[in-house]
């Protein structure tokens, strides 16, 4: 197969590891892919933020992206994809009471110990206007600061938020799965957690695909989910294997992989879920994140995914 048109299909992701569509970039997991290079062909590219892969399918750079609560209501909501994008997979939810929620850290001798602590301080972020973005909000809101004028956001990458703080530049950083595990173990002060901003779990990063490529690239797209469900299979059945794997593919410390994967990962629920979809766009919509709430059930389909979900085994 030469990877025509409506054979490649394109997807972009942000975090690695912690975005299960970005193990699909590395050649031992493509192996376990039974249908790539029949069906399909496959591009992974990563992304500084979600609003970037919202971006890239909105240009035609893209079919497919990992993106997050925030930037997802904003692109329905703004109809910033031409000819629409819709949900067809749950990544990971947050905020579940027995699984890794985001963390908000300080320095170890910082006097920012609490969240009443954060009016004033400069906050580390990866790009406002993502899920990420939404945490800080959230928890703001709740102790009755504003999030736009009782804090300042600096904008930089996950990886720089120690160095930042060692700096000076930022206060405190909020820390996704993977690189919370330096400061955990580093004696790092948790401000607060997401699990402390939201009432109950909830569904916070979403595979979309642009409806044009839903169209064009339908035989695909249905191809690559049943290999997506497949190697997530073998993801969580493999983990000191793909924890090598991935450490060694995106440069990183391999405990740190396998300690994120085996015990402080993400709930993990690959349907979708439109109520609780529902739920989080409404909430969002009512923090003044989005421009709108929406119906849903009107951009999210278990069409594609349902069909494999018996083949797990996690």
């Amino acid at each position: 197969m030469g990877g025509t048109d409506e054979d490649m299909l394109r997807f972009n992701f942000v975090v690695p590891v912690e975005n299960i569509g970005s193990m699909l970039d590395i050649p031992d997991i493509q192996d376990e892919l039974d249908n790539l290079g029949e069906e399909y062909e496959i591009e992974v590219s990563q992304d500084a933020s979600t609003p970037d892969s919202i971006n890239a399918i909105a240009a035609g750079e893209a079919d497919m992206a990992l993106v997050t609560t925030e930037s997802y209501g904003n692109a329905i909501a703004g109809e910033a994809v031409p000819g629409g994008m819709t949900a067809i997979a749950t990544d990971f939810w947050d905020a579940h009471p027995d699984h890794f929620g985001f963390e908000i850290y300080s320095e170890p001798d910082s006097d920012i110990t609490e969240p009443e602590d954060l009016e004033g301080a400069d906050l580390g972020v990866n790009a406002t206007g993502t899920g990420i973005h939404a945490v800080y909000v959230k928890m703001l809101t709740e102790l009755g600061l504003d999030p736009d004028d009782d804090v300042t956001y600096q904008e930089q990458g996950f990886a720089t938020f120690l160095e930042g703080m060692a700096d000076g530049i930022i206060d405190v950083g909020i820390f996704p799965g993977l690189y919370a595990v330096e400061p955990r173990n580093e004696g790092y002060t948790e401000v607060f957690s997401s699990q402390d901003a939201f009432e109950e779990e909830y569904p916070f990063a979403y595979v979309v695909a642009g409806n044009d490529a839903l169209d064009d690239k339908e035989a695909a797209i249905e191809a690559w989910m049943e290999d997506y469900v497949g190697v997530i299979d073998y993801i969580y059945n493999n983990t000191d294997e793909v924890s090598e794997l991935a450490a060694d593919h995106f440069e990183l410390d391999e405990g740190v992989v396998n300690e994120f994967l085996t015990e402080h990962d993400f709930y993990r629920d690959f349907g979708i879920d439109t109520a609780a979809m529902q739920e989080i766009m409404d909430e969002l919509d009512e923090l003044g994140l989005i421009d709108d709430s929406f119906d849903v059930d009107e951009y999210a389909t278990n069409e594609y995914i349902e069909p494999h979900l018996d083949q797990l085994d996690i």
